[in-house]
């Protein structure tokens, strides 16, 4: 029962997100108790050294060759602070 109900609160974050209705969890994080059937909410702040979405993010692409980069990580690792 928990991966459903799981698997129906992110398919319903992602059609909110794609034809753009509703409120998305941005910064937000639910936590599902599903011993006592509750959420709680909590706010989450925005790393700004994050290397993916911070002010001056390290990854900027997708890896397309993955067995290349098991291989070589230190050819896809992020940059240095």
């Amino acid at each position: 029962m928990l991966p459903g109900v799981i698997g129906v609160m992110m398919a319903t974050e992602a059609i909110k997100y794609i034809i753009g209705i509703g409120e998305p969890l941005i910064g937000r994080l639910i936590l599902y108790d599903a011993l006592s059937m509750t959420y709680r909410e909590m706010k989450v702040p925005r790393d700004e050294n994050c290397p993916l979405c911070g002010k001056n993010p390290s990854i900027t692409k997708l890896i397309d060759d993955y067995d290349a980069a098991a291989e070589n990580p230190e050819t896809f690792a992020p940059a240095a602070d």
